[in-house]
């Protein structure tokens, strides 16, 4: 069996449901198999294009499992996390719009393991998307506007999954590993299981993945704390339907996650996974907002293979 131990430590507060609805919340490794999934498609996207679901399914299942054989990935959790009240909306805070959720500032231990033989990119491809997952997205409500969301305190091995930059100047770099080792790791996955790897499209996908449409940016808000940040981006956040709605029910392309860009300080880190929306699909407008309101600190982060 082959392992990898990553400590973490919660960034923003975890809206995430329990055994009771109006309990306390729990944190399960389900929650944490559902962002993997999602990052390993997105990834595998960009990878073998958006047609060939046939071989998004069967690569999927080689790494994470299906309903007819269970995954050779096991993930597990260690320690308890503390919970409190916390605004659903932070730009609007009312003691009606709170919710349950483990706070911000804790530590807790991510184990994934395979405990059953198979192909080597196997494992890169599940190790390359854990580090996807924890650098771009969150688990539970509202994870697409920055809820929900870790750092890497430490890791067993740095080079599959590096721990998390604490300043402005080191993101990029970062970036660029974690997504070229995604692209590495999706395109030897591929191989192995014999799928064809076409060139990434030029408009957005059938489902959330990398594309040329695709964006990734940071930008430094200076703000006083990763919530902060998150207050910020709410503030500005325009109600327009390429940002995701209610009417028709359809979730953001826009991934936001605060991040550290000096002691004290914080940024936001962007990323837009194009799809065809059921209504919407104005990425031209995505943009436009982002350009206004949150301003690239240097330039837009190109990965070849992600997103050009």
């Amino acid at each position: 069996m082959r392992e990898l131990k990553v400590t973490l430590e919660t960034v923003t507060p975890l809206f995430l449901g329990g055994a009771d609805p109006r309990g306390a919340p729990e944190l399960r490794p389900p929650s944490v198999r559902g962002a993997l999934r999602y990052w390993l498609r997105a990834a595998l996207g960009g990878v073998i294009g958006d047609r060939n679901l046939d071989g998004l399914h069967r690569l999927e299942s080689a790494v994470f499992g299906s309903t007819d054989y269970g995954s050779i990935i096991q993930v597990r959790l260690k320690g308890g996390l503390k919970c409190a009240d916390t605004p659903i909306l932070p730009h609007k805070s009312t003691v009606k719009g709170q919710r349950n959720a483990f706070i911000a500032g804790q530590p807790i231990d991510l184990i994934l393991s395979q405990y059953r033989d198979a192909d080597e990119t196997v494992w890169q491809a599940a190790c390359s998307t854990l580090a996807l997952a924890l650098t771009f997205g969150g688990v539970g409500l509202r994870s697409r506007r920055g809820y929900g969301t870790f750092r890497i305190v430490q890791s067993s091995d740095s080079e599959l999954v590096p721990p998390t930059p604490d300043s402005l100047d080191e993101w990029p770099k970062h970036i660029q590993q974690i997504v070229r080792s995604a692209v590495t790791a999706m395109s030897a996955l591929a191989r192995a299981y014999g799928v064809p790897t076409p060139d990434l499209r030029n408009d957005p996908a059938r489902y959330p993945c990398a594309t040329r449409v695709g964006l990734i940016r940071i930008t430094d808000l200076q703000a006083s704390s990763a919530l902060d940040a998150v207050r910020q981006f709410m503030y500005k956040v325009p109600q327009n339907q390429a940002l995701g709605g209610i009417r028709p029910r359809q979730a953001s392309p826009l991934w936001v996650r605060p991040i550290v860009t000096a002691p004290g300080r914080y940024g936001l880190l962007l990323i837009v996974l194009a799809s065809q929306l059921k209504q919407g699909t104005d990425y031209d407008f995505v943009r436009r907002f982002l350009d206004r309101d949150f301003p690239v600190a240097g330039q837009d982060i190109q990965v070849k293979g992600w997103n050009t």
